[in-house]
C-alpha cells in the first residue's frame, strides 16, 4: 500500500520514466535469478525401441500425421508420449515405421522405432497403453540398436484382406490369385505416385485364399452362419514392398474375376500392359489388415511369463475388436444391399464382353514423368 503511494506520488511529480526503469530493472532481475523447471524424466538419456503396434483405423484418417488432420494414428502416439514425457517431439526421437497404412485399413502387426525415456523398471507398453485410445495399442516391444530402421530393415510385410463369399466364385479367385506372385511390373495395380516411386516393379512373395472357419475366430457370428453367402474368407498377400494401393487393386481385379465379368488372364495382361491405366475402381479400405512386418532376424523374443500374458491378453483383445468391425462393416455395407434389400444406385448397362482393358485413361508412367 505504501509502496503505491509512493508510486504515485512520484508520478505527480514527473517521475514517471524513471519508475518505469527501476521497475523493468527489478524485472530482468527476477527472470535472471529464477530456475527454469526441469522434468526429471527428461533428463535420462534416450533408448531406442521397437513398438509392435495393433490399431483398428476404420474411424481413423490413416497411419500418417497430416498438417491439416488431426485423427490419425500417429497423432494419438505422440499425443501419449509425450504426455508421459518419453519424447520431446517427433523430430528429435528417430522414429520410422514398416508400414504406413491409409484411411480405414487397420493393422495388428505393424513395427515402428523411437527413441524414448524410460518411466521405470516396467515394461513401456504397460504405461503407454494406458494413455492410448482402446482401439490402438502396443502389442509388443524389444530394445533395438540405434542404426536398426523398422521400414529398411524389414525384408516382408505380410497384409489380409477380408471378404464374404457373397456372389463370388470363390474358387476362381483362389486359382486368379496364385498369378500375381513373382516378381513384375505393378503400375497398373497402384495409384501412380512418380515422386515416391522411381520403379513399380515388386516382388509378391506369395498370395494364398482361405475360408475362416468360426472355431478359429475370437468371436463367433452365428446369426448367418447357415447362409453359405456369409462365409468369410482370407486373401493373405505377402511381398517386400507395396505401391499406394496396391492391395486393393489388386482384390478389386479378383473380385471382377470372381463375379465372372472379367477371365483370370486379365491379370496376365495387366501386367504386361503399359499403354495407359485402365480404370479400375478399389477394392474398400476397412477390411485390410498389415497382419505382420518380419525381418531377418525374429524381432520379438518375449522371455517372461508376465510379458507374455499381458501382451496375448491384448492381442486377443486387439483381434475379437478388429472381427466385431470387420463383420459390421463388411456386413452392412457389402452384403446389405443384395440380402437385407437396401437401396443400390442403378448401374449403367455395360457389354459382358467389354474388358477393363478396353477402359483406359490417358495416364500413364512415361507422362506424369514428362
Amino acid at each position: 500500500m505504501i509502496l503505491n503511494r509512493l508510486k504515485k506520488k512520484l508520478i505527480e511529480l514527473g517521475q514517471g520514466d524513471y519508475i518505469k526503469a527501476v521497475e523493468e530493472e527489478y524485472k530482468q532481475k527476477q527472470m535472471a535469478n529464477k530456475k527454469p523447471k526441469r522434468i526429471k524424466n527428461l533428463e535420462y538419456t534416450p533408448i531406442k525401441y521397437a513398438f509392435k503396434l495393433a490399431y483398428i483405423g476404420i474411424k481413423y484418417q490413416g497411419l500418417e500425421s497430416q498438417i491439416n488432420q488431426k485423427n490419425t494414428i500417429e497423432t494419438e502416439i505422440f499425443g501419449a508420449l509425450q504426455r508421459l514425457r518419453m519424447i520431446e517431439n517427433r523430430d528429435d526421437c528417430d522414429y520410422t515405421r514398416a508400414g504406413r497404412t491409409d484411411k480405414g485399413v487397420s493393422a495388428m502387426g505393424n513395427v515402428i522405432t523411437l527413441k524414448i525415456r524410460r518411466m521405470g523398471t516396467g515394461l513401456n507398453a504397460e504405461y503407454i497403453n494406458r494413455v492410448l485410445p482402446e482401439d490402438i495399442q502396443i502389442l509388443d516391444e524389444v530394445q533395438v540398436p540405434d542404426t536398426f530402421n523398422a521400414r529398411y530393415d524389414c525384408i516382408k510385410r505380410v497384409y489380409k484382406y477380408y471378404f464374404f463369399r457373397g456372389h463370388y466364385n470363390t474358387d476362381l479367385i483362389t486359382q486368379s490369385a496364385e498369378k500375381y506372385i513373382g516378381e513384375h511390373d505393378f503400375r497398373n495395380f497402384c495409384k501412380i505416385d512418380v515422386v515416391a516411386n522411381q520403379t513399380f516393379v515388386r516382388n509378391i512373395m506369395n498370395v494364398k485364399v482361405e475360408q475362416v472357419h468360426f472355431d478359429q475366430e475370437p468371436r463367433k457370428y452365428h446369426l448367418f452362419q447357415d447362409d453359405d453367402r456369409f462365409d468369410l474368407f482370407c486373401c493373405t498377400i505377402e511381398g517386400n514392398a507395396f505401391l499406394w494401393h496396391q492391395i486393393r487393386y489388386m482384390m478389386a481385379v479378383l473380385f471382377l474375376i470372381g463375379r465372372g465379368d472379367e477371365e483370370p488372364d486379365v491379370i496376365e495382361k495387366l501386367l504386361l500392359k503399359t499403354d495407359g491405366r485402365p480404370n479400375i475402381m478399389m477394392a474398400p479400405d476397412y477390411p485390410l489388415v498389415l497382419w505382420d512386418c518380419q525381418y531377418k532376424a525374429p524381432l520379438f523374443n518375449p522371455n517372461s511369463e508376465t510379458h507374455n500374458i499381458l501382451f496375448m491378453d491384448l492381442y486377443e483383445r486387439m483381434r475379437e475388436k478388429l472381427n466385431e468391425s470387420y463383420i459390421e462393416f463388411i456386413h452392412f455395407y457389402q452384403m446389405g444391399q443384395c440380402t437385407l434389400g437396401a437401396p443400390k444406385a442403378p448401374e449403367k448397362p455395360r457389354d459382358k464382353k467389354q474388358s477393363i482393358l478396353t477402359h483406359k485413361s490417358e495416364v500413364t508412367v512415361e507422362n506424369a514423368f514428362a
